[in-house]
């Protein structure tokens, strides 16, 4: 009864979160970032990510199961994989993609970084841990169950980060190089580890957690504008991908070669063209 209301009330979320999109940003260009139009979409996305774990029976699951079973706490093994999967994360996350992200100086946010890191990393753990439940209730080995899980949740996320995420929402903090580099050592380890523990151990709530660790870092460390920021931004560079759709290709301008950073030349800036 609750995760029918909980499902009608993010539907109408959802559906309001649209309406208010049309009426203030359709049509706005794809190479001008504005926050409050970021904000919305991040925000339907959201809904799109509880009301499928709703709907799938994923969310009553992770509210009535236990965080951790009375063995598993006394189990040195799940401990040990426990602490492994947020050391791992906050490796790759707050140290690794934090020193390899650009910011074009934009201004930090904090508060309202925190929340929509929150925001993300619920509604995406939700979303990637649906994958896992929907195989889970098959009677497959738990290795298939592993394989078909990780294949959903990669080719998922493949797509809606570089043909939705990357150039909808976030704001420019990429380059080829670091997004080879991050999907190698964060993203695809992050989905392989943190799947494996959930796969084990059945930790649902702290499956979440871990991915809501992970985005709320990428939040803060992309220095994601709040939603009343008034600055100017800079805006993902596109390139054209499947069926001629445009995608990030991170920023292609000038590099400092000795920090890794963008050149924060004025003129540089504002000359960086978009294909």
């Amino acid at each position: 009864m609750i995760i029918g209301i909980y499902l009608a009330a993010v539907t109408i979320f959802f559906i309001a979160m649209i309406g208010v999109y049309i009426i203030r940003y359709q049509g706005l260009p794809i190479d001008v970032y504005k926050p409050g139009a970021a904000w919305t979409r991040a925000l339907i996305y959201f809904a799109f990510c509880n009301m499928v774990s709703a709907a799938t029976g994923s969310l009553e699951t992770l509210l009535n199961q236990p965080i951790a079973t009375s063995g598993q706490l006394a189990d040195p093994i799940w401990i040990t994989f426990c602490t492994f999967c947020f050391i791992y994360i906050f490796f790759a996350y707050w140290i690794l993609w934090a020193r390899m992200t650009l910011t074009f100086d934009r201004k930090y946010y904090i508060g309202s970084e925190v929340v929509f890191g929150l925001l993300w990393g619920i509604s995406t753990g939700q979303l990637l841990l649906s994958f896992y439940h929907l195989w889970n209730m098959t009677l497959l080995p738990k290795w298939i169950i592993f394989l078909c899980s990780y294949v959903c949740m990669g080719v998922w996320q493949y797509f809606i980060q570089d043909y939705f995420w990357d150039i909808r929402i976030s704001p420019e903090h990429d380059t080829p190089r670091s997004i080879m580099i991050k999907t190698i050592v964060s993203h695809m380890p992050n989905v392989a580890i943190c799947l494996l523990f959930l796969s084990f151990y059945n930790n649902y709530l702290i499956y979440v957690t871990t991915q809501t660790f992970a985005l709320i870092a990428t939040s803060i460390f992309q220095k994601f504008p709040a939603p009343w920021a008034k600055e100017d931004f800079h805006a993902p560079m596109v390139r054209l991908g499947l069926f001629g759709l445009p995608r990030g290709s991170g920023y292609l301008g000038e590099i400092d070669k000795a920090t890794g950073k963008q050149v924060t030349g004025k003129k540089q800036l504002n000359e960086g063209s978009h294909n």
